[in-house]
C-alpha cells in the first residue's frame, strides 16, 4: 500500500507555453464550482477494482455528511450481517458511548459501476436525532466513517479542523481510492458517500492527538476540511489548528486560513505534507476532485487545477501559507540513518518550557513525511551542521528554526534518483502584524509515534506550551527574537 503523497509516481503536466491564465490567488476568473458532477467524464484512469468487500461477515456504513450540529438529524446506511435488531453506538476517539440505537440492518450492494463517483448508494438504513447534549469534538458510529459535532455559531478558543479529505482519498471502499488499486487505475474523484476501506492499513497520523484533547479542559470547535471553504466557520476563534495528515486543500481553505493569520491570529500546523494538493467540491459538497494531472482536469490550465500546489501556474507555493513544504523534506522513515526525530537547536524556545530539552537532543517523532523550509545549504545525514532558514525566499518578518531532521525526497526510481531534504520545526511571523504560525512540518505530531511515542510527554508538553501562550497572547518567539 502506498502511504503518503507518492509525489515522484504522479506525473502533473502544466500548461503549454502561451495559455491564458489569471493565476492571482484572490477570485479567479473560474468559480470552483462551475462544473457539475455530470461533466466529470475523466472519472479513473483504468478498469482494474481493489477486491469487493464481503458484508456478510462486517458491518460496514456511511453518514450522510461530514459535518452536523448537536441534535441534528443524521441519516445512516449500513451494509452488514442480516440483524433485525443491530445495536449501533455512537462514540467519542476515547471509545467513550454518547448514544445507541437499535436498527435493522441487511446485506446491501453497491448500486453503482462507480461509487467513488456517485456514492455506494446504499438504501437508507435509519434516521436518528443526534444527542442535544453533544460537545463540538470527533465521533463515528460503530462501523462508519468518522465526523465532526461542530457548533459555529458561537465563539470557541480554538478551531480544530479534522483532515476529512486525507480519509476520503484514501479511502478505496467501493474499489478505489486516488491511490488504489495502484495510480493507473486510481480514481480521480472521490465521493464522501462510501463506507471505509483500506484505511486501517494505513498509517494513523491523529488518533493520539484527539485522545489527548479529550483529556483537556479547552474551549475547542471542531470543523472538517470543507468547512474551512467558509471563513464564517473559523473567525470567531481565537486559533486554528490543522493536525494529522492535511494533504488536500481547496483555494478557498487556504486563502481563508491566510486571512486567519493575516488578522493577527495564531495557527498550528500539527501536519506534515500539508497542503500538498489542491482540490475542489462539486456542487452538493459530496464528491471530491482531484486529477492530479492538469490535462485531465476539465478545469485545465486555470487557477482551479487539481494538481500540485507547488505547480508555478498557479503561483501559490505552500511556503507562502505555511513556512515549508513536502519539496523541501521528504520522507523520514526511507533513511537508513535516520535520527527519528528533531534536533533540538533552540532550547531557549518558550515552546519548550518545563520540557528538559537542550540543544542537540533528539525529540524523538518517527516520521513518515516531513515538510521543509528553504535553506541556505542543504545539510547532509550525518553532518553536525545546522541548517539555517533561507529568508530570502520566504520573505517573512521573522522565522525561527526549533529543531530539524534529516529526510529523503524522491527515491521510487531507486537510491540513485533520490534527492536530500531536510524536516524543519518551525515558528514564524509573517508580517509585523500578522499572527504567529508554528509547524511542526511532521505527519506524526498528533500520531501513535509523537503524542502517544517515546517522547509523548515532552511532545504533548509542547502542545500545551503551544495553546496556552497562543491564548494568553504571549510570545511564541524566544526572547530575542520577540
Amino acid at each position: 500500500m502506498l502511504v503518503g503523497c507518492k509525489k515522484s509516481e504522479i506525473i502533473t503536466t502544466t500548461p503549454k507555453p502561451g495559455n491564458t491564465v489569471n493565476t492571482g490567488s484572490t477570485n479567479p476568473d473560474i468559480p470552483p464550482k462551475v462544473y457539475d458532477q455530470s461533466l466529470y467524464s475523466t472519472t479513473e484512469l483504468g478498469p482494474n477494482l481493489i477486491k469487493g468487500t464481503d458484508f456478510s461477515k462486517t458491518l460496514y456504513g456511511y453518514t450522510d455528511k461530514l459535518s452536523y450540529k448537536a441534535g441534528d438529524m443524521i441519516t445512516l446506511y449500513y451494509s452488514g450481517p442480516d440483524n433485525p435488531k443491530q445495536i449501533i453506538t455512537l462514540s467519542d476517539f476515547n471509545g467513550k458511548i454518547h448514544a445507541s440505537y437499535t436498527t435493522a440492518v441487511k446485506v446491501q450492494k453497491v448500486n453503482t459501476e462507480k461509487p467513488w463517483l456517485d456514492g455506494c448508494k446504499f438504501e437508507k438504513t435509519g434516521e436518528f436525532k443526534l444527542p442535544d447534549t453533544l460537545k463540538p469534538g470527533v465521533y463515528r458510529f460503530r462501523g462508519t466513517n468518522y465526523f465532526v459535532i461542530s457548533d459555529n455559531e458561537n465563539p470557541y478558543d480554538i478551531t480544530i479542523v479534522y483532515p476529512t479529505n486525507t480519509d476520503n482519498a484514501y479511502n478505496y471502499g467501493g474499489g478505489k481510492s486516488a491511490y488504489d488499486p495502484d495510480l493507473g487505475n486510481r480514481a480521480t474523484v472521490s465521493s464522501y458517500l462510501r463506507y471505509q476501506d483500506g484505511l486501517v492499513g494505513r498509517k494513523d497520523f491523529t488518533s493520539s492527538f484527539f485522545f489527548w484533547m479529550l483529556t483537556q479542559n479547552y474551549n475547542a470547535n471542531y470543523i472538517t476540511d470543507a468547512d474551512l471553504d467558509d471563513y464564517n466557520n473559523i473567525q470567531k476563534s481565537k486559533l486554528l489548528m490543522i493536525v494529522g495528515h492535511s494533504e488536500y486543500w481547496t483555494r478557498a481553505a487556504r486563502e481563508n486560513v491566510d486571512k486567519f493569520v493575516a488578522s493577527g491570529k495564531n495557527m498550528l500546523v500539527l501536519s506534515g505534507n500539508t497542503m500538498y494538493w489542491q482540490v475542489r467540491y462539486n456542487k452538493k459538497d459530496n464528491l471530491m476532485i482531484c486529477y492530479k494531472d492538469n490535462n485531465l482536469d476539465p478545469l485545465k490550465d486555470t487557477p482551479y487545477s487539481s494538481i500540485l500546489w507547488e505547480t508555478d501556474f498557479l503561483k501559490y507555493p505552500i511556503t507562502s501559507s505555511i513556512g515549508a513544504d513536502f519539496s523541501g523534506g521528504g520522507y523520514g522513515s526511507k533513511l537508513t540513518n535516520r535520527q527519528d526525530g528533531y534536533k533540538i537547536v533552540n532550547d531557549k524556545s518558550p515552546l519548550f518550557e518545563g520540557t528538559g530539552l537542550k540543544n542537540g537532543d533528539i525529540l524523538k517523532i518517527p516520521t513518515v513525511e516531513y515538510d521543509g523550509a528553504p535553506v541556505v545549504k542543504m545539510i547532509m545525514p550525518g553532518s553536525k551542521e545546522i541548517p539555517v532558514i533561507d529568508n530570502s525566499k520566504l520573505k517573512f518578518d521573522k522565522i525561527e528554526l526549533l529543531g530539524y531532521d534529516f529526510a529523503v525526497n524522491g527515491g521510487v526510481e531507486g537510491p540513485e534518483k533520490a534527492t536530500n531534504g531536510l524536516g524543519t520545526f518551525i515558528v514564524f511571523r509573517k508580517t509585523p502584524t500578522s499572527g504567529t504560525v508554528v509547524n511542526a512540518a511532521t505527519t506524526d505530531w498528533c500520531s501513535k509515534r509523537g503524542m502517544a511515542g517515546a517522547d509523548k510527554e515532552k511532545v504533548q508538553r509542547i502542545t500545551k506550551n503551544m495553546i496556552d501562550k497562543s491564548l494568553q497572547g504571549e510570545s511564541l518567539f524566544t526572547p530575542q527574537h520577540a
